[in-house]
């Protein structure tokens, strides 16, 4: 059920609809609150609130229209401008930006601001009565001026947030925290290892021989796998249960998705099948919930498309390699993934395939080394990050994928380089990063 919860939240998060919807509904229940204590109660005689006194309904009333007409205007022009900041995102830093503008919480608050002010404007000036006795509603048109000060405010606040939003250093800063945020949660501390789970090769784990294939039953990107749930399931029916898919890879409805060593027989293969495949979360799009690679992947598209002869901003791609490493040292610095994990009695009830070193290595700089290599300056900077990268590079097989990226470097310097200036300059920060790695 959290898994489930975790999932649903980070999916409201991507919308823009929701936060304004419960501005909505909260300017309607205040509305109606408002006017009802202004109907039982004369605010305007407490002492010092005489000023707020309005006498005349029907002035009430255009004031009310006023701000109405006024906030519903000025949302129109907010959803043009979100609506160039998407265009703009998608077409200069790629497709994958746009989630990112879309969750930004300054927008979303914006847009539900101006429209949950049009909608307690009207509410209001429709229960202002001005035909019987007449009625205070002192309060609920004061309530209504504070909003549209907000309303200025905010609008303010909202075209700052765009200029900063579509700034290249800041998008890299908000997609490197989500990247880092990500590893924090994924990758396990020094001071947090769990007794009951450890990482072992595919190859060295005794698993038996009675086995069962489960399939997918859909098509889509695995968002969210719950091994929790896995494990539980696996406990209560003494088997074991070796996943073969990972958070972010796209999964094809004939796909094989797990192995169940030793399967109940109380059960028939298409319960095991539909426990598994409830695990697993599939969407239309890869997530930032379980999936590393796909902050590495948006800053990875980012600099590509920098580098491409049409944008050609050598700049933009320094930004994105410097992001890149800095949290790839922070894989460097934490222990391997687990794949291994067991129960209470330490049986073997899940195992997972992980994404090695090597995987997020290639996802985060084999584009970049392949549309920068004919660039000299751009793969002078790669060397140099990857140098403070193999400083801290400690275990062999992370050596080992180090050293390969490295062969490749010196087959594209090689290659694309004519400059002997920038070939010198590579050569000989090759030879450092290989030095660093004895």
């Amino acid at each position: 059920m959290k898994q489930q919860l975790l999932h649903l939240a980070e999916r409201l998060r991507a919308s823009f609809w929701v936060i304004p919807a419960i501005m909505m509904a909260a300017a309607i229940l205040f509305a109606q609150g408002f006017l009802s204590i202004d109907r039982h109660w004369n605010v305007e005689q407490l002492p010092g609130l005489g000023w707020l006194q309005l006498r005349d309904p029907d002035s009430a009333r255009a004031l009310l229209s006023a701000v109405a007409s006024s906030t519903i205007t000025v949302a129109g022009t907010v959803f043009s401008i979100t609506t160039v900041a998407l265009t703009l995102a998608s077409n200069q830093f790629g497709p994958r930006l746009v989630r990112n503008f879309i969750r930004d919480r300054g927008t979303q608050i914006s847009l539900g601001i101006f429209l949950s002010t049009f909608v307690y404007a009207l509410l209001v000036m429709r229960g202002i009565d001005t035909s019987g006795p007449r009625h205070h509603h002192t309060l609920a048109v004061s309530f209504a001026l504070l909003m549209a000060l907000a309303c200025i405010a905010y609008l303010i606040y909202f075209i700052h947030n765009v200029a900063q939003s579509i700034q290249i250093d800041n998008i890299t800063f908000e997609i490197n925290r989500e990247f880092r945020n990500a590893l924090d949660t994924i990758y396990p501390a020094d001071d947090c290892r769990n007794p009951r789970t450890c990482r072992r090769d595919i190859r060295d784990i005794p698993l038996a021989d009675d086995r069962l294939q489960v399939r997918a039953n859909k098509e889509g990107y695995i968002q969210r796998i719950d091994n929790r749930k896995l494990i539980a399931w696996a406990c209560e029916h003494q088997c074991t249960v070796r996943l073969k898919i990972h958070p972010g890879a796209f999964l094809y409805h004939w796909g094989n998705i797990a192995t169940v060593h030793n399967p109940p027989r109380n059960i028939d293969s298409q319960a095991i099948a539909e426990a598994i495949q409830g695990a697993i979360t599939l969407g239309a799009q890869p997530t930032a919930e379980q999936d590393v690679i796909f902050s590495v992947r948006q800053l990875a598209q980012i600099a590509v498309r920098a580098l491409s002869p049409g944008i050609n901003d050598p700049f933009t791609a320094y930004t994105c390699i410097d992001r890149l490493v800095d949290g790839i040292g922070i894989i460097l610095q934490r222990p391997a993934l687990p794949n291994c994990f067991h129960d209470d009695d330490q049986n073997l009830r899940l195992v997972t395939t992980e994404l090695n070193f090597a995987d997020v290595l290639a996802a985060a700089l084999d584009e970049i080394r392949e549309y920068g290599r004919d660039s000299g300056v751009v793969m002078r900077h790669l060397c140099s990050a990857l140098i403070a990268l193999a400083e801290i590079c400690s275990r062999k097989e992370e050596q080992q994928a180090l050293r390969q990226l490295i062969q490749r470097l010196q087959e594209d310097c090689e290659i694309s380089l004519k400059d002997r200036f920038d070939v010198a300059a590579i050569q000989k920060q090759l030879s450092k990063m290989r030095s660093e790695l004895e």
